[in-house]
């Protein structure tokens, strides 16, 4: 399993779910929210609801990407949290979202693998204290699995399973914890979804997860429901992954639209949740009203954003206005842009080579449509998207 790791990260889709991105944004506010164990009299200070509501703040304000307000908010919790864990994680959050993607060789990598290597130290000392602290399990496992996000996203695969096995180590307390802790729906609906769907789809990887416990994928999708409904810190992310199971893995996007919809409408500023939303209006074929967001994207000063726009221009020309001329014009400008400061991604790709593929091959260019459908499956990461391009070549 680790070299066909090393050799494809393409298909290491385990770097965003599964393994540890399993909690890469809920890590944080959870965390947070846990109580102190009475032997830290120091950090009762998380009990205190104004110090808590900063907290809640802070995050809101990093996934509506508002990062001068949460500088403001992070300043203000930086005294009064000073030597917790929680502090390092909430700044590895800001981070993330800030910087991304992050790559290795920019100054942002080393400050996010800096603050989760703290939040490791500090967790570990809380763990040596009292073995059966909870609450630093959980800081570990947050740790772990943040940097193996970190680590795979960078090709540095072997480091990044390294830290997926610890993260696992600390996985399973949650499942013990979901009664008293709500926030903990979240981490097991997307451990028991994932352990069961990835194998599924790369049955490769079947002979390698022996090791983790069985999941139950209706169950998964059931607490997620379940955090999305009770939970207050991890809400938000029971419907980011609602979102992309039911759009991307279940192939549902009537159910995916009403997550999508919630999260563009609470962080209006947050191009991530516009992305995935004119992705999932697109799926529906939905199109009417659907160009002002398009336009967001490609006013991005962000690479990274203006290829997600210029793949869904390209997409709107071809289907809404049927100019296929300009619609390829606007998914070569998305090729171009997919090469700079590396923000071409696999599935994003996929979607970029099916409209080519599609093009070519209602202008009767066969060739050239088949190569560009080819690599769509080939780029493909989800079934949603590698069976319809997969359908054209079989055509």
């Amino acid at each position: 399993m680790i070299y066909e790791m090393c050799n494809s990260q393409t298909r290491f889709d385990l770097k965003k779910y599964f393994l540890y991105t399993l909690f890469s944004f809920f890590l944080i506010a959870t965390t947070l929210i846990l109580p102190a164990p009475s032997s830290y009299g120091q950090y009762k200070i998380l009990e205190d609801s104004h110090t808590l509501e900063k907290i809640h703040h802070a995050i809101d304000s990093i996934y509506d990407l508002n990062f001068e307000a949460a500088d403001m908010l992070i300043a203000e919790l930086e005294p009064v949290l000073h030597d917790y864990p929680g502090l390092y994680l909430l700044k590895a959050f800001y981070v993330r979202w800030k910087y991304q993607p992050i790559k290795k060789d920019q100054q942002s990598f080393a400050m996010l693998e800096s603050y989760l290597e703290k939040g490791i130290e500090l967790g570990q000392k809380m763990l040596d204290q009292d073995k059966d602290n909870v609450e630093a399990n959980f800081f570990l496992m947050a740790s772990h699995a943040l940097l193996a996000e970190l680590y795979v996203n960078n090709g540095m695969n072997f480091k990044a399973l390294g830290q997926a096995k610890s993260a696992y180590n600390y996985i399973k307390i949650g499942f013990e914890y979901i009664e008293q802790y709500p926030e903990f729906y979240f981490s097991s609906g997307i451990y028991n979804y994932y352990r069961e769907k990835y194998p599924e789809e790369n049955p490769f990887y079947k002979s390698f997860i022996w090791f983790f416990r069985n999941g139950d994928k209706a169950r998964g999708l059931e607490m997620l429901k379940k955090g999305a409904e009770l939970a207050v810190f991890t809400k938000t992310e029971c419907y980011n992954y609602l979102f992309h199971i039911y759009l991307r893995y279940e192939d549902k996007p009537l159910n995916a639209i009403f997550y999508a919809e919630i999260l563009k409408d609470k962080y209006p500023h947050n191009l991530y949740f516009l992305s995935n939303y004119i992705e999932n209006s697109i799926r529906l074929h939905r199109y009417d009203g659907l160009y002002p967001y398009i336009a967001k994207l490609l006013e991005s000063d962000k690479d990274y954003y203006r290829y997600h726009g210029e793949i869904f221009y390209g997409i709107y020309l071809e289907k809404a206005e049927q100019n296929l001329t300009a619609a390829i014009d606007h998914y070569r400008i998305a090729d171009e842009l997919g090469n700079k400061n590396d923000s071409r991604t696999p599935h994003y790709d996929s979607m970029l080579f099916l409209g080519l593929g599609r093009i070519y091959k209602t202008l009767g260019q066969k060739d050239k449509s088949k190569d560009y459908l080819k690599k769509s499956v080939k780029s493909a990461e989800y079934i949603a998207y590698r069976k319809d391009a997969q359908k054209l070549l079989d055509d």
